[in-house]
């Protein structure tokens, strides 16, 4: 059952976070249902003269973009109208007046109203067209799930959509219209949530049946959706694009980059199709939603003629001019000024958002009266929510401008209009860099840490944010705690005059990191899982454990030890890398490369190893010697992710740093609970793989022909323990044997591969689907996948969500070398799922390796060592019995790694 949405912190998050993605309205046109026609019917079926009038006098003034007053009048309307049927009809005119100055309560109601109404009159035809506009209504919020279960609700048992569900509604009353509403309706919020082949079908379906019935209004409405569809695709495969460019993979850069020019161009064709078809129906906001999105579209395309590109604008400026205010028109206005800024870029630029980043440009002027026009037609309109972006965009031009007293003066004004927290952190962020350029330091990071704060209220929202917006989340979120630590860290090497604030600057930066390794992953992980957070510090866990994090600041990065102290406190030192970022990549990517050739008998990874070792590890050897520290704890950001700090090389004292420490690795420490092992108490239940498998559309794996050694092994090693293999490890076998949560371990002996985006992680089963031709017939068998989601349900259902796993250990793991992204996937499947802790190999090893380090390292537990200790002990004895020879080289025994809880 439905209730009304959660519009506050919804819409506080995606009405402003999702920057390009989801700003605009304009890109988001709703498709209309047949209810929505907005000639809104005529008055002349009011009851009485007087009502009549009312009703006339309140189409008129929507009409002229006079929201407030017509609200008025209907109002005064409806209080006297007896008739229940006219009624309905005003309660419509409200529902919509009300979504159109961004009052959603009030809305809801009148839709809730008018939907109860013809459910007890049993006008179904009515009811499902009314659901479709509810759910447009919730999709437009950013509520998606609940927008598709009032769409089409589907049966656990025949996946059909539900009877009263607006799309089964239409389709049983034959009511095209209908159909074609919520299929369209279905298709923008598939989209939304990263679902691109179910929108895309949902979309097409929804065009043809509008073609063959012969509607315009929803032909533009689908063809607008597809290209808009189109275009998350192809700013997607961009994102994609850059991953593989740091992971120095060219195929499939070279793919990624083909992709985008052909989605865009798809994009361009169903925009100009619309802009064509708009016209021709004298349909003017059509017209100018169809220009505004093509003139986002083709400013990306690599053909793109600027003179064209230029006259378009000037074609759009005009017309915007003609155009009625509304809401939809000041959101126009304020995507003009940004079609203006970018105008002035020389070169293709998905990254570049006006909302937080300067273009210094002749254009400022003509940006600046479009956002003032922006923010008094808002002020007329008396909406405040798109008032506030106006003038917060406003403000931020005059920051580009270097004005920073205007600036400041409007960014304020920005967060003072806001009744909610629509888009409060992004103008509490911009305070906080004009406060920092006006050398305001206490002011500067006041409000910084209240854009973080706010922030943090809405973390939840990070889950089930736009698959846009999760790809953008390192330009519009990241960047405020980045900035924030840079001061504090800053503040502590040079502002603090004692040793108690140094610390107290460094604790602040400190918590500052891992609120962002948070909320990172929360976004990465893309679901309503929450992420058990807790108040860990190093000095909670022993005296003899230290721990590193990483920053990358602008092109720093900035390495924080923190140590144990006798007096049960941490102490927390600091180091800025000798090296910028980008040569610290540069170098990571390359000993990454070299530690997967196993093929090198010349160790040419050893320069590279020792050079990161000076860089992480030789600044704070006296410190960890003096501390007299035997585990090491990691907590990296970005690239530092993708490689094991176990191949660290002393060149001094000819040691890797794993013969030297136990090493684990952990998101946040405030995600890790330290407790220990039960070695009494340990059983495995282990799944493997051996047999070569297949995945669609043609991806290979060999065969791993020693896992069946490596899960006997295990079953001898841990009495009590229980392996399967191949047809036996399928989904359903795996819940099976995890419910009556006997073993605290899951061993999963096959391929996974981690992927940029959550939704391309996954490991193979043993279990074998058949696809189908056009014929209907079995063509092919492939291996049933494992996705992040699944297993992470599987492991959930656990003494119904009570009990939690101690160790999930994944030993055919593959990640991207260079894609920090994929490294989150390791962490974030043992997050997820609930596990208290996670063995994973970084790249594909060896089979023979992997059954004869896991059979050692089990050993280990059973004899009562930490996970972190058992893992070094496994490498240490390792290179001892193979310290020559190809075994020697880190590609066999290095890639293995602890993520969590390492006790």
């Amino acid at each position: 059952m439905l209730g009304k949405p959660q519009q506050s912190s919804y819409r506080q998050f995606l009405g402003f976070l999702f920057l390009g993605s989801l700003i605009l309205c304009l890109c988001l046109d709703i498709l209309p249902s047949s209810e929505w026609q907005l000639k809104l019917e005529t008055a002349a079926n009011a009851q009485s003269p007087q009502t009549s009038q009312l009703v006339q006098q309140g189409i008129d003034h929507y009409h002229s973009g006079d929201f407030p007053a017509a609200i008025e009048l209907w109002q005064k309307a409806l209080s006297t109208q007896p008739d229940s049927q006219q009624q309905i009809t005003v309660l419509k005119y409200l529902a919509r007046a009300y979504q159109q100055i961004g009052q959603v309560e009030q809305a809801y109601a009148h839709l809730d109203r008018v939907i109860n109404s013809y459910r007890q009159a049993g006008l179904r035809l009515q009811l499902g067209r009314m659901l479709t506009e509810k759910a447009q209504a919730y999709s437009s919020l950013g509520q998606h799930r609940d927008a598709v279960a009032i769409l089409c609700s589907r049966s656990i048992e025949t996946l059909a959509c539900e009877d009263d569900s607006a799309l089964q509604i239409a389709r049983s009353e034959s009511d095209f219209l209908g159909q074609a509403a919520a299929l369209g309706s279905l298709g923008k919020a598939h989209h939304l949530q990263g679902e691109y082949d179910l929108a895309t079908q949902y979309l097409e379906t929804s065009l043809e049946i509008a073609k063959q019935i012969k509607q315009p209004a929803y032909i533009l409405a689908a063809q607008n959706s597809l290209g808009n569809l189109y275009s998350s695709i192809a700013k997607r495969d961009y994102r994609y694009a850059q991953f593989a460019e740091q992971a120095r993979d060219k195929q499939s850069l070279e793919n990624f980059r083909k992709n985008v020019s052909n989605y865009q161009q798809k994009a361009v064709t169903y925009f100009q199709a619309n802009f064509k078809l708009a016209r021709q129906q004298n349909n003017y906001w059509g017209e100018m939603r169809s220009l505004l999105n093509l003139l986002t579209a083709t400013y990306r395309y690599p053909g793109t003629d600027s003179s064209k590109f230029s006259h378009t604008l000037k074609q759009a400026l005009v017309l915007l001019e003609t155009l009625p205010n509304s809401r939809e028109k000041v959101y126009a206005l304020i995507k003009m000024a940004s079609l203006v800024q970018k105008s002035r870029l020389e070169v293709i630029a998905f990254d570049f958002e006006p909302a937080t980043q300067c273009l210094r440009s002749e254009s400022a002027a003509q940006v600046i009266e479009l956002l003032e026009q922006a923010t008094s037609i808002a002020q007329q309109l008396q909406d405040i929510s798109s008032e506030s972006f106006a003038l917060g965009r406003l403000g931020h031009v005059y920051e580009c401008l270097g004005d920073y007293e205007p600036a400041l003066k409007l960014t304020q004004q920005a967060q003072l209009a806001l009744i909610k927290k629509d888009s409060l952190y992004l103008w509490q962020w911009q305070e906080g860099r004009i406060f920092k350029a006006q050398a305001r330091e206490e002011e500067a990071i006041a409000a910084y840490q209240r854009s973080v704060d706010t922030i943090k209220t809405l973390r939840g929202n990070l889950a089930i944010a736009s698959r846009d917006f999760q790809l953008d989340f390192r330009d519009a979120v990241e960047p405020i705690y980045r900035q924030l630590t840079e001061i504090r860290l800053e503040r502590a090497l040079h502002s603090a005059r004692t040793s108690d604030d140094i610390q107290t600057e460094l604790t602040s930066a400190i918590t500052t990191i891992e609120e962002l390794r948070l909320a990172e992953l929360q976004n990465y992980l893309g679901n309503e899982c929450e992420l058990p957070v807790m108040e860990t510090s190093i000095a909670q866990v022993n005296d003899s454990t230290a721990a590193f994090s990483s920053m990358i600041v602008d092109q720093r990065i900035a390495i924080i030890l923190a140590l144990p102290t006798p007096e049960g406190q941490s102490r927390l030192e600091v180091r800025w890398l000798p090296v910028n970022s980008q040569e610290v990549r540069e170098v990571i990517n390359d000993l990454r490369l070299k530690l997967e050739k196993l093929s090198n008998r010349g160790h040419s990874y050893k320069p590279k190893a020792q050079q990161v070792y000076d860089w992480l590890i030789r600044p704070f050897e006296a410190e960890l010697e003096a501390a007299q520290i035997k585990t090491l704890v990691f907590m990296h950001d970005g690239i530092l992710r993708s490689i094991p700090m176990a191949i660290l090389y002393d060149r001094e004292q000819e040691q890797f740093l794993i013969e030297k420490y136990a090493i684990a690795n952990t998101p946040s420490l405030k995600l890790t609970n330290p407790l220990p092992l039960d070695n009494k108490a340990l059983r495995v239940l282990a799944f493997g793989l051996t047999k070569p498998s297949k995945i669609p559309p043609q991806t290979f794996f060999p065969p791993l022909e020693n896992v069946k050694a490596e899960i006997e092994s295990i079953v001898t090693t841990i009495p009590n323990s229980n392996g399967l293999l191949d047809e036996d490890f399928t989904r359903e076998r795996l819940q099976q044997e995890l419910q009556p949560n006997n073993h605290p371990i899951l061993h999963l002996a096959t391929h996974a591969k981690f992927g940029i985006d959550p939704r391309q992680t996954f490991l193979v089963t043993g279990k074998l689907v058949g696809s189908k031709n056009q014929g209907n017939a079995t063509t092919n068998n492939y291996n049933e996948k494992l996705t992040m989601n699944q297993l992470y349900r599987i492991i959930r259902s656990i003494g119904n969500g009570k009990q939690k796993l101690a160790l999930l250990t994944l030993t055919a793991c593959e990640t991207a070398a260079g894609s920090d992204r994929d490294a989150l996937g390791i962490a974030g499947i043992a997050l997820q799922a609930g596990v208290e802790s996670a063995m994973a190999t970084l790249w594909q090893v060896d089979d023979q390796a992997t059954a004869r380090i896991i059979t050692r390292f089990y050993q280990g537990l059973r004899q009562g060592l930490s996970k972190a200790e058992a893992l070094q002990a496994t490498q240490k004895s390792w290179l001892e019995v193979y310290s020559k020879g190809r075994y020697s080289h880190p590609g066999y025994w290095a890639p293995f790694i602890i993520i969590g809880n390492w006790f």
